[in-house]
C-alpha cells in the first residue's frame, strides 16, 4: 500500500513512521522542513516540502499511484480541499482526512469526504480506517463512530443466513442487493451467490466483520 500524508505535525509524523515500520510506502507533505525533524531516522518514505495545494509537490510524493491519502494538515480548509483534489483529480481510492473546528464536518459530509475530528481522531483509528480499506464506509455517522459498508459475499457464505452477521452492539446487516434489486432482510432470508450485503457497524468492530467476511466466521 502507498499511503500520502499531508502534515508532519505529532499525528502526520506517528502515522507515517507506523505505516513505513510495517513496510507500507509513506510519502509526506509538509510545507516546514523542518519537520522531517519529527521522522524517526529509519523512515524510508519520501518527504516533500511545499504546498499540498500544488500538483507538483503533490506529485513529488508519487500521489498518482497512491492507494490511500491522509491530510492531517493544521488547517481544516486545506484539509477539506486536498481531499477532495486527491479523490477527484487523481482518483486516490481511499481519502481520510481531520478536521479541528466541528462546524466544517456538515460541509465536508456534503462533499462525501471521510473526515474525522479531532476529540476521536487518533493515530490508531487512522490507522485501523487504512488497513480496512476494502470495507470503504458508504457513510459515516457521527464522529466516525458508526459507518455503513458494503459488500460482495463470498462463495463460502452462500446458503447462510444473513441474520447470522449480526452482532447485538456492533454489526447488523440491513440492506441485500441481489440482481440489481434491494430488498431487506429477514431473519430467514439466506445468501446467494453475487449478493452485495449493506452493514451498519461500529468502527471497533470492523475487524470482526472483515472476519466474517474473509473466510473466519465466528459465531
Amino acid at each position: 500500500m502507498h499511503v500520502v500524508i499531508v502534515g508532519c505535525g505529532r499525528s502526520g509524523a506517528a502515522l507515517a513512521a507506523r505505516l513505513a515500520g510495517e513496510g507500507e510506502r509513506v510519502g509526506v507533505i509538509d510545507w516546514d522542513p523542518a519537520a522531517r525533524a519529527r521522522l524517526p531516522g529509519s523512515f524510508t518514505g519520501t518527504f516533500v516540502t511545499g504546498d499540498a495545494m500544488h500538483r507538483s509537490v503533490l506529485e513529488a510524493a508519487h500521489i498518482e499511484d497512491a492507494d490511500a491519502f491522509v491530510s492531517l494538515s493544521s488547517s481544516d480548509s486545506l484539509n477539506i480541499v486536498a481531499a477532495r483534489v486527491a479523490r477527484d483529480t487523481f482518483r486516490v481510492p481511499h481519502v481520510l482526512g481531520r478536521l479541528h473546528n466541528v462546524e466544517w464536518y456538515p460541509i465536508s459530509t456534503h462533499l462525501g469526504l471521510q473526515m474525522v475530528t479531532t476529540v476521536q481522531m487518533t493515530v490508531d483509528r487512522i490507522h485501523l480506517l487504512l488497513q480496512h480499506r476494502p470495507l470503504d464506509p458508504e457513510m459515516v455517522f457521527g464522529n466516525g463512530e458508526t459507518l455503513l459498508v458494503r459488500s460482495s459475499v463470498p462463495e463460502y457464505l452462500v446458503g447462510r443466513r444473513v441474520a447470522e452477521f449480526n452482532v447485538e452492539g456492533e454489526i447488523q446487516a440491513v440492506e441485500v442487493g441481489r440482481g440489481g434489486h434491494s430488498r431487506i432482510p429477514g431473519t430467514e432470508t439466506t445468501l446467494h451467490s453475487g449478493d452485495v450485503v449493506s452493514f451498519v457497524v461500529t468502527s471497533g468492530s470492523l475487524a470482526r466483520l472483515k472476519d466474517f467476511l474473509g473466510g473466519r466466521w465466528g459465531q
